[in-house]
């Protein structure tokens, strides 16, 4: 059996390209798929400490507090000096909900769990999740998990016969890439954090390293050891430069990179192993890679938090190179001093638990305290709340294809006006239901997060593909309840459209040939709207606000802040409450296939942007008090603002008398009709009544 305790320069050199990897795609420098990088940690992990734990088992002489103690040494003592200084600084920066948050992250963190309080509240490709000082914990919660499974694995494989090790590594394999194959399908979030999706890739090492030991491996020699050297770092580097935010990972699409850090590990004597992996240059990242990987994510990450946007080239460079001169020196002054501490691994372990204590203690006072919101103005705590008041009652959400019918969202009365679309529609209830009210109607909210009210088309979103059948799903309940209600008069079309969406949405047919996405837009609104009006409902289709590209919240603190205003490029104290137009993001496109449709059917377009924007830029915020909520939904305030928009169409819906008895009498044969067949937008046009 062979020993595994020689040192290999190639692996730091691996653990190079993996943290490089993770780098170059957390600092936008062309690595779109680099978020690989971890998977590839992932094997080396494996391979390394499985190697160590099956040997120590075959030979009788593992010990538990030995393994942790060792654990404990490598890990905590780097990590507590991140969470130290994140801590301290998110006390002078952060707002009251952002350092909340942060301490419910670090004290999973400190308890080995957060990669479940993430996969609880974040969404790793979702923009919101780049503002989170401490998502790079989750890695370090799977591996957490990993220690405390694998050393009963280790311990029971050496009980069984040689041939049958293999077998059971292979079968764990198997099983956790089917169950991560199944999961990122139905819980991408959850596949993408928790450990049982993720053990696999860990497996793969620790299999690689098991039959190294027996030497029953890759023993290939020359052009073939080459090859296979070549091949696995291909299956790395084509998934970094390929693959995306909306990539649907892990599962199938994780096997090239983890088969490829596989070959790699079994091929030490290629020449691409010993001449290049081996660079003193790699080799020295490698070395630093655990301290490197820890620094790098909050220093881009509250960037981000304080500027509200993506940080320009040079400031993300200059980040980058002090990331680098904290984890060399984290690496030489942290890691290695506490790495080749000679306590007893008993008295180790008793330390580590106190420090552990003590950090959990200070990060949980930011929870305990809710952020200690008296660091802050009165006034802008006050309205920051408007930032975390994401609940909206009538907005049916994720895996829910029910419209939403209680009193609120679906009111009585003779007269109603229906709101329908997204959660974009449903940002702007509160200011159209107190329009209505005081024309004596009631407003009808029937809206879902991320599906635009279309008939025959729907979103499809590659990492959630369940969104199609649901919104179509819903679309068809929105309309049947529509056009059986005698009272709705007239319906308010909202959305996000195309240019609102945090990430790009394509509209797919439901029942039709495949056609362009822009012409399946269209169809799919002008078929919702003639269908309404075929049953004599008024329709008014709602452009969508601006789509801002900074955090107004980060605004919004720069002004509350001194500190905060001190941050490069957060612009003078009077632009507090506006941006200019390079901050919005244009919608012309999506404004072009609603006029369209506006021209080709009976309905009205309105533009709420108008309430806004000049020529200048536009206005987030009056007074201290904000419009928005993010950067794409309104807080109430700024859905009374777009509100007044709507109030002379609402006015000529009123003297078309949609509610008259023609109308009733339409709309009762309208309820037997079926929704039309796919077809293309009509070309004729329409008098307005």
């Amino acid at each position: 059996m062979a020993s595994m305790n020689a040192y290999r320069p190639d692996i730091d050199g691996m653990r190079a390209v993996a943290v490089l990897s993770v780098l170059a795609y957390h600092y936008g420098l062309s690595a779109p798929g680099g978020f690989v990088g971890v998977d590839v940690f992932f094997v080396i992990s494996g391979y390394l400490i499985g190697s160590l734990l099956y040997e120590q088992a075959t030979w009788g002489t593992f010990s538990y507090l030995a393994f942790y103690a060792r654990r404990a040494r490598r890990i905590l003592p780097a990590l507590l000096a991140v969470l130290a200084v994140t801590y301290a600084v998110m006390l002078v920066v952060a707002t009251p909900s952002d350092l909340e948050s942060y301490g419910h992250t670090a004290v999973a963190t400190l308890l080995s769990l957060s990669n479940v309080q993430l996969w609880q509240s974040l969404d790793y490709f979702h923009p919101t999740a780049d503002l989170n000082p401490l998502l790079m914990t989750w890695s370090l919660g799977v591996e957490e998990q990993f220690y405390l499974v694998a050393p009963l694995v280790m311990l029971l494989l050496p009980r069984l016969a040689l041939c049958a090790r293999p077998m059971v590594l292979g079968g764990l394999i198997v099983g956790s890439l089917g169950l991560a194959v199944w999961a990122v399908r139905i819980q991408p979030g959850a596949a993408f954090y928790l450990l049982p999706t993720r053990a696999w890739e860990l497996a793969a090492g620790v299999l690689v390293g098991v039959l190294e030991i027996h030497r029953i491996g890759l023993r290939v020699r020359g052009p073939a050891a080459e090859a296979l050297a070549w091949a696995g770092l291909l299956l790395i580097a084509l998934p970094v430069m390929s693959y995306g935010r909306d990539t649907v990972f892990p599962g199938w699409t994780a096997v090239p990179p983890v088969l490829g850090s596989a070959l790699l590990l079994s091929t030490p004597q290629a020449a691409l192993n010993r001449r290049v992996l081996a660079l003193p240059p790699l080799r020295a990242i490698g070395l630093v890679s655990y301290s490197l990987y820890l620094w790098h994510w909050p220093l881009i990450s509250m960037a981000r938090l304080v500027e509200g946007r993506e940080p320009s080239l040079w400031a993300r460079i200059a980040l980058l190179a002090l990331s680098g001169l904290l984890a060399a020196a984290s690496y030489r002054f942290v890691e290695t001093p506490f790495r080749r501490g000679a306590s007893p691994a008993r008295v180790s372990l008793k330390r580590y638990a106190a420090v552990l204590g003590v950090a959990l203690v200070m990060v949980g006072s930011a929870v305990v305290m809710q952020g200690f919101p008296r660091r802050w103005p009165g006034q802008f705590v006050v309205e920051a709340r408007q930032f975390d008041s994401h609940h909206n009652p009538c907005l049916a959400v994720h895996h829910d294809p029910t419209p939403e019918t209680s009193r609120l969202c679906y009111p009585e009365g003779e007269k109603l006006i229906a709101l329908v679309g997204d959660s974009h529609a449903a940002a702007l209830a509160a200011g159209l239901r107190a329009v209505a009210a005081r024309e004596g109607w009631g407003l009808v909210v029937l809206a879902k997060a991320s599906c635009q009210f279309l008939v025959g088309a729907g979103p499809k979103v590659a990492r959630h593909p369940e969104l199609l059948h649901d919104c179509s799903s819903f679309n068809r309940r929105v309309m049947t309840m529509l056009l059986d209600d005698p009272r709705v008069g007239g319906v308010i079309i909202a959305g996000a459209w195309r240019a609102g969406s945090m990430r790009p949405t394509h509209y797919v047919a439901l029942d039709g040939p495949a056609r362009p996405s822009d012409e399946l837009f269209a169809q799919g609104l002008a078929r919702a709207v003639r269908t309404l009006e075929e049953a004599g409902k008024r329709v008014v289709i709602a452009r969508d606000i601006p789509f801002l590209r900074l955090e107004p919240r980060s605004l919004l603190a720069a002004c509350a802040s001194w500190w905060r205003h001190l941050w490069p490029g957060q612009g003078e104290p009077g632009s507090c409450g506006r941006v200019d137009r390079a901050n919005t993001v244009s919608d012309a496109p999506a404004l072009a296939v609603l006029a369209r449709v506006a021209r080709e059917t009976g309905a009205s377009l309105v533009d709420p942007r108008a309430r806004f924007c000049d020529a200048s830029g536009c206005r987030i915020a009056l007074d201290g008090r904000t419009y928005y909520r993010d950067r794409q939904h309104l807080s109430p305030l700024g859905s009374s603002q777009a509100a007044a928009a709507f109030e002379v169409p609402l006015e000529n819906l009123v003297s078309s008398d949609p509610w008259g008895r023609a109308g009733a009498t339409a709309y009762g044969r309208a309820a037997q009709l079926p929704l039309p067949e796919s077809s293309a937008v009509v070309s004729r046009s329409r008098e307005e009544n």
